[in-house]
């Protein structure tokens, strides 16, 4: 059995990684569970481009059936073959000629069940039959191909290319503005990125975010212009911009320390209390992007000096403990002391926070400290040792599993 050192510092590490851990996804775009259309043509049995014959039998789309004439097998489909017909059990609304994609997994007796059909024409027929699968290419390879469908005049192809990086790593998006880059391709993705960015309709606002980081990554400096008057724009306070994270990642990618300090001086300590909440917010989640993913353009402690000034702002203060805690940033250990108990960290929830990151500050002990224990440490343990010993035992115990008798 793992001593009880092991086991606190295990579940202070899982604390820290709650929230704030690396995302395996885009970190600036949608999280969803939605299957791409390669995803569900990989996960079904049979794949068909049908086309609309008919309807009938009333208006109920439970009583209803739909015939449907095979153009194309897309995937192996037992005994469907071109100029064959499917008839399901819904009714789809559509004109005579209308063409589908459809797609069908079999039951457990070996029945094929067919999902609602994705209508598709003659060029989106082409893009899901070209489209790569996972297995065929790696996946800069692949996005290289979505990349062109981005902004398809087929809204069902455009989503799915969305969708496409929306799930993609951010790793694998850096390797493909690598490639872009070393091919010289970059400057047309470039173009087309400002003229999204510039495009007032709203349609595109879950994109803008990640927009705004694509243009950082493969940008010049006058790219950091254009994303600087974005974000220094007039606050419209009846339209939210939960986008302006991206442009301000896309932004700080290009300009690197200087943007840093411009961010700071004009998002945190340009502004009242009251004002801009979603822009802050916003930049603190973009401080932890840049620590996760860009931390070879910033100093560590540059990041953390940032981080840190959101300590006293106090709608944000008791997630950003979590941030500094998993930074090993202690240097804001003394005034957390001493702001224990007092507004705004005199609830329960406030105490907690302050107790886990005294925790998580007192078990830092380098190995090359041997058994000298760093004044960071000390420091956090005289603290703890100087609270209620039952109210500290049950902050362990409900970041999980910590013994209530443990191994000495």
């Amino acid at each position: 059995m793992p001593g009880t050192r092991h086991v606190v510092l295990i579940v202070l590490l899982a604390w820290m990684s709650a929230t704030t851990g690396v995302a395996s996804a885009c970190p600036y775009c949608p999280r969803t569970d939605d299957l791409t259309l390669c995803e569900k043509l990989a996960d079904s049995d049979a794949a068909c481009v049908v086309k609309f014959l008919e309807s009938r039998n009333g208006e109920e789309l439970s009583m209803q059936e739909t015939t449907f004439l095979i153009v194309q097998v897309m995937k192996l489909a037992d005994k469907y073959q071109a100029d064959g017909k499917i008839v399901t059990a819904f009714g789809v609304t559509a004109n005579s000629g209308d063409t589908f994609l459809l797609m069908g997994k079999k039951d457990t007796e070996g029945l094929m069940e067919w999902s609602l059909p994705v209508e598709i024409d003659e060029i989106s027929r082409e893009y899901v039959r070209q489209a790569p699968s996972h297995e065929a290419m790696s996946e800069p390879q692949r996005l290289i191909y979505f990349l062109k469908f981005l902004d398809f005049a087929n809204p069902v192809i455009s989503n799915d290319a969305f969708l496409e990086f929306a799930k993609a790593s951010f790793e694998d998006v850096d390797a493909l503005v690598r490639q872009l880059k070393a091919s010289g391709k970059e400057s047309g993705l470039r173009n087309k990125l400002r003229k999204w960015l510039d495009d007032e309709n709203q349609q595109l606002d879950v994109r803008r975010a990640f927009y705004g980081m694509l243009l950082g990554m493969c940008g010049t400096d006058d790219d950091a212009s254009f994303l600087e008057e974005k974000l220094m724009a007039p606050i419209d306070p009846q339209r939210i911009r939960p986008w302006i994270g991206g442009m301000m990642a896309g932004y700080l990618m290009l300009r690197g320390e200087d943007g840093l300090r411009f961010l700071v001086e004009n998002k945190i300590e340009g502004l009242s209390v009251d004002e801009s909440d979603n822009d802050l917010d916003s930049l603190r989640s973009t401080l932890v992007f840049l620590w996760d993913f860009r931390r070879n353009q910033f100093s560590e402690e540059s990041l953390r000096v940032a981080m840190r000034k959101f300590l006293d702002r106090p709608e944000f203060a008791e997630t950003v403990i979590r941030d500094l805690a998993r930074w090993k940033d202690w240097v804001p250990l003394e005034k957390l002391i001493q702001s224990y108990g007092r507004d705004p960290w005199e609830t329960r929830s406030a105490k907690e926070k302050i107790i886990t990151y005294a925790l998580i500050c007192q078990k830092d002990v380098p190995a090359s400290a041997g058994t000298r224990m760093p004044e960071h440490a000390m420091e956090a343990k005289k603290f703890l040792d100087q609270l209620d010993p039952v109210f500290v035992q049950a902050v362990k115990q409900s970041l999980g599993s910590v013994p209530k008798n443990p191994v000495k």
